[in-house]
């Protein structure tokens, strides 16, 4: 019995590291069958069945997989198994509700692309990931040459890197010496913001073990941004860690804490530069919400003159129709972008609280969030405000 599960394991890490591959669909079922906690072993089978052509028995190893993941806080193995699972079912069928759920239940501020990821709304993970694809290379591969352009952007589902830059010796004029540092698991490589404007890689990067990716294009980040505006400001703020660079710049840069769909109307007092002059006074609705800010959406309405409106203070009454009261918040008003949805033009507006108390937040996380499935529902209803 002993000799049998020896056998099983050397299968199974070679399925895992691409060495081995099963011909007989039975056997992968019985390999299965005894790695009902090995999510990384799982997933690695259920590869085995996509190149049989059992599509519902991958989906459904997949699955298992994801929620293993998910109960040991890796992340990016899930995602890539969703992406997985993705590739065999309806584009209909697809959502990512688990693995949002888990972004925002695990600690992710010591780890950037999670906090990334958290940081974003479902709609939002949802595109981005949508636009991912999981891609493997073989030990010794060289992923980046020197000078190579910075098209991609790529998260480490698994295996070590060994990324090489030359650095330059302060004390000797006009010498360098050579840099290296390991990339493991939940790192990140692709310095691809500012989007329009092609980055040359400045490292070397190597492919030690086995390694996996999950890799997103510039360009379809860039197709993500003209639906999701926001997403923007976190690929930037990412992307700096690549260069080390402390601090924040603005408050167009940052969200300060995870977002929720938070949807009702808003009405927004926004205060004159001029003593005595009036307050202008608009309304909208908001599209997500957090306890550092919030994304309104305006309208047609609004689309002369909102460009004046960033850097103004802002009052910002929160509705919570549910109760027929609300909330009252200061804030300064970040940044602004036209986008067009549901093939309507329309302005967003990013909120910065000055500040928003804990009760006060949960008091709105529980009266007015709303999952992804009625998002057609709040459309509706801005729309009519909107048009009147």
């Amino acid at each position: 019995m002993d000799n049998i599960a020896g056998h099983d394991d050397t299968i199974i890490s070679g399925l895992m590291d691409g060495s081995v591959s099963v011909e007989s669909l039975e056997e992968l079922r019985q390999l299965l069958n005894g790695v009902q906690d090995n999510p990384a072993a799982i997933r690695a089978i259920g590869d085995g069945f996509v190149t049989m052509g059992a599509f519902d028995d991958a989906v459904a190893a997949y699955k298992k997989a994801i929620v293993l993941f998910i109960k040991s806080d890796n992340i990016l193995p899930a995602i890539a198994a969703k992406i997985l699972e993705w590739d065999l079912v309806k584009a209909s069928e697809r959502d990512c509700r688990d693995i949002y759920t888990a972004l925002h239940e695990i600690n992710t501020e010591s780890i950037p692309v999670y906090d990334c990821l958290a940081r974003m709304a479902y709609g939002e993970l949802m595109a981005v990931m949508e636009e991912m694809e999981v891609v493997a290379f073989p030990p010794g591969t060289t992923i980046r040459e020197m000078g190579d352009a910075e098209e991609d952007l790529n998260f480490v589902v698994r295996g070590v890197l060994q990324e090489k830059r030359n650095v330059s010796m302060n004390d000797v004029e006009g010498t360098v010496r050579m840099e290296t540092e390991n990339l493991h698991e939940d790192n990140f490589f692709g310095d691809v913001y500012p989007f329009d404007d092609v980055r040359f890689s400045q490292t070397v990067i190597d492919a030690i073990t086995s390694v996996e990716v999950l890799r997103i294009r510039r360009s379809d980040l860039m197709e993500v941004i003209r639906k999701h505006p926001a997403v923007e400001f976190l690929i930037m703020e990412l992307c700096r860690h690549l260069t080390g660079a402390e601090g924040k710049k603005s408050l167009q840069v940052l969200r300060a804490s995870k977002r929720f769909q938070l949807q009702t109307k808003v009405t927004m007092k926004i205060f004159p530069d001029h003593a005595g002059d009036s307050p202008l006074v608009i309304n909208g609705f908001t599209e997500d919400l957090s306890a550092g800010g919030t994304c309104v959406r305006l309208g047609e309405a609004y689309w002369t003159g909102s460009s004046s409106l960033i850097g103004k203070t802002v009052k910002l009454l929160i509705n919570v129709p549910k109760l027929s009261t609300g909330i009252d918040v200061l804030g300064t008003i970040a940044w602004r972008r036209e986008v067009e949805q549901h093939e309507r033009k329309t302005i967003l507006i990013g909120i910065q609280f000055k500040e928003m108390s804990h009760d006060n937040f949960e008091f709105l996380k529980k009266h007015c969030y709303v999952g992804d499935g009625e998002q057609d529902m709040i459309f509706s209803l801005w729309e009519s405000y909107v048009k009147k």
